[in-house]
């Protein structure tokens, strides 16, 4: 008896450890193909940037919410210096002069500046940033049209 026990143990070990290296895997491989709809913003993938996920959408006649989980597999991005890190194309989501957006990641405060031509660059402000190889980060900003 103790020794079906110890079968069943074992081969839920095995069983795990498999799922889990499944898991490890397809992490990895989300960042060697977008899953976001690039018709409204697009990202500098020259730059090592990759769109995970992208939303653009107005939340009143004159303001603009956009969300975007960005991630880069370049752990030697200074991102204390500003960044290129995506357009908006989207014509009518542009703002009307250069608008800069605070937000917070974790304890880490960055800035999104967004200029009337829709290119949008990234800095951190304060903090760290994150220490993995390979890095996300998601942006939340509103900002003016007008």
């Amino acid at each position: 008896m103790k020794k079906i026990y110890f079968l069943i143990v074992m081969l839920l070990l095995i069983v795990g450890g498999a799922m889990a290296q499944n898991q490890a895997e397809i992490s990895k491989r989300a960042f060697d193909k977008s899953t976001a709809d690039s018709s409204h913003i697009a990202v500098n993938i020259k730059g090592g940037w990759q769109s995970l996920i992208s939303h653009l959408t107005a939340l009143k006649q004159d303001s603009v919410l956009l969300e975007l989980v960005v991630g880069w597999p370049q752990a030697e991005t200074d991102l204390t210096r500003e960044q290129l890190v995506g357009r908006i194309m989207q014509r009518d989501m542009l703002p009307a002069k250069p608008q800069l957006v605070l937000f917070r990641f974790i304890r880490s405060e960055y800035a999104l500046r967004i200029e009337p031509n829709g290119r949008c660059y990234i800095r951190l402000v304060k903090g760290t940033p994150p220490k993995s190889d390979q890095q996300v980060i998601p942006i939340r900003a509103k900002y003016k049209r007008n």
